[in-house]
């Protein structure tokens, strides 16, 4: 899983929890405002139909005294009391009512109508108080029922409407109790994946790097985790496997120089001997081999510690080159020079052409490159053999090969011969070495705007071609 995925996982459920519970809430927010509103109309409803009643009450009683006493504020109050009726019968009228409702605000509507009927015919006859009372008794107990009958419907409504807000309101509270304990588990299972994928395998990738900083270099990470903690994981492995290879070859680089410089220390040591005081000195003649033995022998040493301390240059990319114009023939003549009197075995010849092929370049830099060259196609040809050095020179490109008949690399070799502490199969058993010369003799051609190349076979011998422009880029 990448840790984009589960970024958006998480998201993605704590958003839905939070969209579930907000319409929730609101849907049942909702509902309780409608039954709020229709709360609000019911007692209004009551209250009129309480108003009713009162003043129902209040015109039969005003109705009586105003036929006893035949006082005028009495008729008055009797005349006001029934306006307030007919007001709040209209208000009664002018608001919603369930169908039951309406059944019971007709029956009582027509009541409150037969009562005012009758009395306005009991006035007309003019009948005496008790007479009138006795008329309009039995109406007004009709509507006055009526009205208790549409009290008790709207009451029991509203105790329906408080019922059914309540409900609601309870549902709410649990969906919200529901809703923060979802909210609860999805952070919690969004903290054990986070714990689980990331923050676990960074806490190993980091216990691992500081295992290897401390000096344990078998210390490997854990791939464990994101894909993301994973690549980094490998990365570090990787890393880690590299570094410990690179240990190893550096190890046996030390161990093939301290190889190779056995035997010029051994042919130093065995001079020294001859030439010690108690010793009488040998001939003339003997004395000046030896010491050119011992020459040669300090130069091979100063050409092994050369080639290290380029190797290092190299490694930290600060070879530095200073360019000069000399004559590419007296180069490759330098370097045949140079290992005609110790390669007995070999038969060393120069392929030069007449005129001068100046080359501007750093000549020691190109010696050690040529060196590497020369001595490669001596070690390797163990039978002895021509070695042909040749100079040509043809579009501002000059070429230095030299050419062997040793044991040859095959093609499928020749890719690794430039890669640090590449050796071919073949020729490893033949001579020792660390795998170092041609990669820095590489190095040291693309840093002149050059290369070399190779061509070989098993056991046909090997030409190695240093091609170098006339005036390198870096130097115009």
């Amino acid at each position: 899983m990448k840790l984009k995925t589960l970024a958006t996982a998480s998201a993605a459920m704590l958003v839905s929890i939070s969209l579930l519970t907000a319409s929730g809430l609101m849907l049942g927010t909702s509902y309780m405002n409608r039954e709020g509103a229709r709360l609000f109309h019911l007692v209004r409803e009551v209250r009129s139909t309480t108003e009713l009643e009162v003043n129902l009450l209040l015109h039969e009683r005003e109705s009586a005294r105003a036929a006893l006493t035949r006082s005028p504020e009495h008729a008055r109050a009797r005349d006001a009391a029934r306006r307030e009726i007919e007001r709040w019968l209209a208000d009664l009228r002018d608001n919603p009512a369930t169908a039951e409702n309406a059944a019971h605000f007709e029956a009582a509507e027509r009541r409150i109508a037969d009562y005012f009927t009758a009395h306005a015919r009991a006035d007309g006859q003019a009948s005496s108080p008790a007479a009138a009372y006795t008329a309009t008794h039995a109406e007004v107990d009709a509507a006055y029922a009526a009205l208790e009958r549409l009290l008790a419907t709207k009451l029991a409504e509203a105790q329906r409407a408080r019922a059914r807000v309540n409900e609601v309101n309870r549902r709410s509270d649990v969906m919200s109790l529901g809703a923060a304990s979802m909210l609860l588990v999805g952070v919690g299972v969004a903290l054990w994946q986070a714990g689980k994928r990331v923050y676990c395998p960074l806490l190993a990738l980091r216990t691992a790097i500081d295992r290897y900083g401390a000096g344990s270099r078998d210390a490997r990470a854990v791939q464990d985790g994101l894909d993301e903690l994973r690549e980094i994981a490998v990365a570090f492995n990787e890393m880690a496997a590299a570094l410990a290879e690179q240990r190893q070859k550096q190890l046996g680089i030390l161990a093939s120089v301290a190889h190779d410089l056995r035997n010029p220390l051994a042919a130093l040591k065995l001079t020294v001997d001859r030439l010690r005081p108690d010793r009488p000195l040998p001939p003339e003649e003997r004395l000046r081999a030896m010491l050119a033995r011992v020459g040669q022998e300090v130069a091979r040493c100063d050409r092994m510690l050369t080639d290290l301390m380029d190797f290092a240059r190299l490694e930290g990319e600060e070879l530095e080159l200073r360019y000069e114009v000399r004559d590419a023939r007296e180069l490759a003549r330098e370097v045949v020079e140079l290992y005609r009197p110790t390669a007995t075995a070999h038969e060393l010849n120069l392929s030069l052409p007449e005129e001068p092929v100046p080359l501007r370049c750093d000549p020691l830099r190109i010696e050690r490159v040529l060196n590497n060259l020369v001595a490669n196609a001596i070690k390797y040809s163990p039978g002895g053999g021509a070695v042909l050095v040749s100079v040509t020179c043809a579009d501002a490109e000059i070429a230095i090969a030299v050419s062997d008949g040793g044991v040859g690399i095959a093609a499928e070799d020749q890719g690794r011969l430039f890669q640090r502490y590449g050796r071919a199969p073949s020729s490893s058993g033949v001579a020792p070495g660390a795998g170092l010369g041609l990669w820095a003799a590489r190095h040291i051609a693309e840093a002149h705007g050059g290369r070399i190349d190779v061509a070989s076979a098993p056991g046909s011998g090997s030409t190695f071609t240093l091609r170098l422009p006339s005036t390198p880029p870096s130097a115009s």
